[in-house]
């Protein structure tokens, strides 16, 4: 193989490294934005496919030209993550709180037909 073409080979992966870090960026991106309207399932959905998206990009070395470059993007992945992360724990609490209410009226409820039953007799 030349010279030529082993550039050009390196420059092939580099490439297809840097659009699967971008495609995990947007994928988190877009995940945050269904998040805000709770669309859970819709965010699963695309963390699988960010998933794929990380495993390929950190599966082999990082070319040294791109460490700076990787490091900017798993920040502002990190940050987006956290931001997900956020909005996951106030649906969840706002999620609890709603089986809370739920449950209680049920009991509510369940003794009003209790008393009725029995005022009944």
């Amino acid at each position: 193989m030349s010279v030529e073409e082993l550039r050009t080979r390196a420059l092939s992966d580099q490439v297809r490294h840097c659009k699967r870090l971008a495609q995990a960026l947007k994928l988190t991106e877009q995940m945050l934005a269904h998040a805000e309207k709770d669309e859970w399932q819709r965010v699963t959905e695309l963390e699988v496919e960010r998933r794929d998206d990380l495993v390929a990009c950190f599966s082999r070395e990082i070319p040294p030209a791109d460490t700076e470059l990787v490091a900017q993007a798993m920040a502002a992945l990190l940050h987006l993550n956290e931001e997900l992360m956020s909005r996951l724990k106030l649906a969840r609490s706002a999620a609890m709180a709603q089986g809370r209410e739920l449950s209680n009226k049920r009991q509510a409820v369940n003794s009003y037909r209790a008393v009725e039953a029995a005022s009944s007799r």
